[in-house]
């Protein structure tokens, strides 16, 4: 019969087992320590200061944008004050994408579509001095002056935080731009707009004024283009004047390339219509200016008309004008190469070197080439 053995256990393997034995003992009475002392003492609690400032380190609190204030529109000549608010705030870039879209329309002359989306850009930022400014250029150019005088008001009266078009504004308010009622339907001044005793036209402020402003084409086989532009210069009713000290410019601008806008080089030339033009006997004095380009010109010799110049007091003297080249290159160079093409332009009117009144077509015209205040000196 055989006899049941254990295996054979070492020295070693005893110790081992005792070690482990011993040390599970010690980590039992650690936890059951711990367990024992949390117990019988609970945890410090913090003061409220010290909880609330790790409670905002840990859990910042996002503060709501208040909403913004509205826009008070100080009461202004003819436009009372009133008080805008803002439109709830539109996703980022959409105001300046209706500009944007209505800057198109305008270029293609659908105005009708352009006034819309510039009313919806107005409704979105009220405050935007490029909306607005383009709102009242649109508006000039479908003749409906009243409104961008109107518009004219509302950037005039955000300030000079308005930068550049401010001064634009406060420039189109000073120098005036004729009301509906001095234009008639074919944008030539109405009847009785120019009667003697009749201030119309004449921006507040001036002492001379611009009546009227016609363009005419004229056929001539010699021209490529031959254009006779008709300005009425009006005197305020009963107001003494030097006649002496009065200083009209035109600036005729054409088109290089179809896409840059210079000084002509044209032909040039002036004749008074009006006998005297000293604002004597009648209270406007015509004025007749000539755009003549010839055909197959230099395009780049810089012909005589390239100069801007007062218009003489005589046509003889006109005639007999030493006309300075250089000058036309202190306010734009025209050594500008290529096919040209009549543009618009400028006129100008200054009394005592001040200016009294501006008229522009296209109007773009004077964002381009804004008048100084002061004539500058020939």
């Amino acid at each position: 019969m055989s006899a049941l053995s254990l295996p054979h256990v070492s020295r070693a393997q005893k110790t081992f087992a005792f070690a482990l034995a011993v040390l599970g003992a010690v980590a039992v009475a650690q936890v059951l320590t711990g367990l024992y002392l949390y117990t019988r003492h609970p945890a410090e609690k913090l003061p409220p200061e010290k909880k609330a400032a790790v409670n905002a380190r840990l859990f910042p609190t996002v503060k709501p944008t208040p909403p913004a204030a509205p826009i008070k529109i100080p009461a202004l000549a003819g436009v009372p004050s009133a008080t805008v608010k803002r439109a709830p705030v539109a996703p980022a870039g959409v105001a300046g994408t209706l500009l944007q879209v209505a800057k198109g329309f305008r270029e293609r002359g659908d105005t009708t579509n352009a006034i819309a989306k510039l009313q919806q850009a107005t409704a979105l930022d009220p405050g935007d001095a490029e909306i607005l400014a383009e709102l009242a250029l649109t508006y000039e150019s479908m003749q409906l002056f009243d409104r961008s005088n109107e518009v004219w008001r509302r950037l005039q009266s955000l300030g000079p935080v308005a930068g550049p078009l401010y001064a634009l504004a406060d420039l189109k308010l000073q120098v005036g731009v004729p009301t509906q009622a001095a234009v008639a339907a074919n944008g030539s001044p109405a009847p009785g707009a120019n009667e003697p005793g009749d201030a119309a036209g004449i921006p507040d402020g001036s002492t001379f004024g611009i009546s009227e402003v016609t363009t005419k084409n004229e056929p001539d086989p010699e021209a490529e283009t031959r254009l006779l532009l008709r300005v009425g210069v009006k005197v305020r009713p009963e107001t003494p004047i030097d006649h002496t000290k009065v200083k009209i410019q035109v600036f005729f601008y054409d088109m290089v390339n179809n896409d840059q806008v210079v000084l002509t080089d044209a032909e040039v030339s002036y004749e008074w219509v009006t006998p005297g033009h000293d604002w004597a006997e009648t209270g406007t004095e015509v004025l007749d200016v000539t755009y003549f380009r010839p055909k197959h010109s230099d395009q780049t010799s810089g012909a005589i008309g390239n100069q801007p110049m007062d218009v003489p007091d005589s046509v003889e003297k006109a005639k007999l004008a030493a006309r300075k080249p250089g000058a036309a290159a202190e306010l734009l160079p025209t050594s500008e190469s290529g096919p040209r093409q009549y543009l618009g332009y400028i006129v100008r009117v200054y009394y005592k070197d001040q200016l009294q009144a501006v008229r522009a077509d296209p109007t773009r015209l004077l964002n381009l080439f804004p008048p100084p205040f002061t004539a500058p000196r020939q």
